[in-house]
């Protein structure tokens, strides 16, 4: 009897904690535009371009099943320059990313197929640098 109340007061004091924490969570940013993800990725050693693009794919595929229709996913090779060259060519190891949210509410939440993408994504490539923006509103044509 004394564990059961013991786990009843745990499970109280952990709702109260999180019910807590929700509530103390910071206001999300005021933005005049748009909500972006920028994303550096590198292809890893054992990734691949095509793995990489597939995941992209399965990740726009994602974003549209679940309604978010002004979503846009662009996905371009960093161009490199050769120093002594200087000869430009596309890169076939580093990408970049930017997904431009249609609106700044919350994203759906993660299930089956959004973790399958993610697995994509990291089994072909790891993120270098990844930064949440504010798109000026009239910016975008």
């Amino acid at each position: 009897m004394r564990r059961l109340w013991l786990v009843i007061g745990l499970l109280a004091c952990g709702s109260a904690f999180a019910q807590n924490a929700a509530q103390n969570a910071p206001a999300p940013l005021a933005c005049d535009g748009r909500r972006a993800t920028v994303r550096i990725s590198d292809i890893t050693p054992a990734g691949s371009v095509k793995g990489f693009m597939e995941a992209v794919a399965a990740h726009k595929a994602w974003v549209a099943s679940h309604g978010l229709t002004k979503d846009e996913i662009i996905t371009v090779p960093v161009i490199v320059r050769d120093e002594k060259t200087r000869a430009r060519s596309y890169s076939d190891k580093e990408f970049w990313s930017i997904h431009i949210h249609g609106s700044n509410d919350p994203d759906p939440k993660h299930d089956e197929a959004y973790d399958a993408f993610a697995k994509m994504y990291r089994d072909n490539s790891d993120i270098k640098a990844s930064y949440d923006i504010c798109v000026p509103a009239g910016s975008l044509k």
